[in-house]
């Protein structure tokens, strides 16, 4: 199977105004649908530039991004060392190929990352393991649409979700407390497209 290339577009990635307000907007509606603690660690799985990442890491004690493009966490890496930040760290590692050398996580987030997995139920049960019990686990991603939003299809393996999609996948890795709420939208040329955001808790 095909996967995209990140680290070719890792350098440029956060000059996409689009990309930066639907991390923003994703980070607002995890603020506002769990319970952040700042004695919680997190973990942002594919983290790419850690938009999200950062946009978290103050509520939290911690905060490690994860990623499988060394581009992406170079650069996230890079950020965090101009700014000063000092809970934030990131890692390259593919949880599809093994567990991460961290955990366990009060929370594990992701944002526009399930659609490039090919098997979503075996990635939620890995972050499930990753979590303390009681646990968040906070993942936003596109609606189903109709395969426009991808301008090239390169390690898209699914054209977003719908609600009841990401409720049995959840449910099938274990999870409970499952709910799913639109995050946002986000306009690319002359179409809108909906972000949904799932939460649900380790039992």
């Amino acid at each position: 199977m095909e996967r995209k290339d990140f680290d070719t577009v890792a350098s440029t990635w956060d000059e996409e105004p689009r990309r930066v307000k639907l991390a923003a907007d994703i980070g607002a509606a995890i603020k506002d649908t769990v319970p952040l603690s700042a004695d919680w660690d997190g973990m942002d799985y594919g983290c790419g530039t850690g938009l999200l990442t950062l946009d978290l890491a103050p509520a939290l004690h911690s905060m490690v991004g994860l990623d499988s493009s060394q581009g992406m966490v170079d650069r996230l890496t890079a950020k965090c060392s101009a700014t000063g930040i000092q809970n934030t760290r990131a890692i390259r590692c593919d949880l599809e190929q093994g567990k991460p050398p961290v955990g366990p996580f009060h929370l594990v987030t992701s944002a526009m990352t399930l659609h490039h997995i090919p098997e979503i139920v075996p990635l939620l049960t890995s972050l499930r393991g990753l979590l303390h019990p009681g646990g968040w686990v906070a993942l936003a991603d596109l609606e189903t649409e109709d395969g426009s939003f991808h301008d090239n299809p390169t390690g898209v393996f699914h054209h977003g979700f719908s609600r009841e999609e990401l409720e049995g996948f959840l449910t099938r890795a274990g999870f409970t407390s499952i709910a799913v709420r639109r995050a946002t939208t986000m306009r690319k040329g002359e179409r809108v497209y909906s972000v949904l955001l799932a939460v649900a808790v380790n039992p």
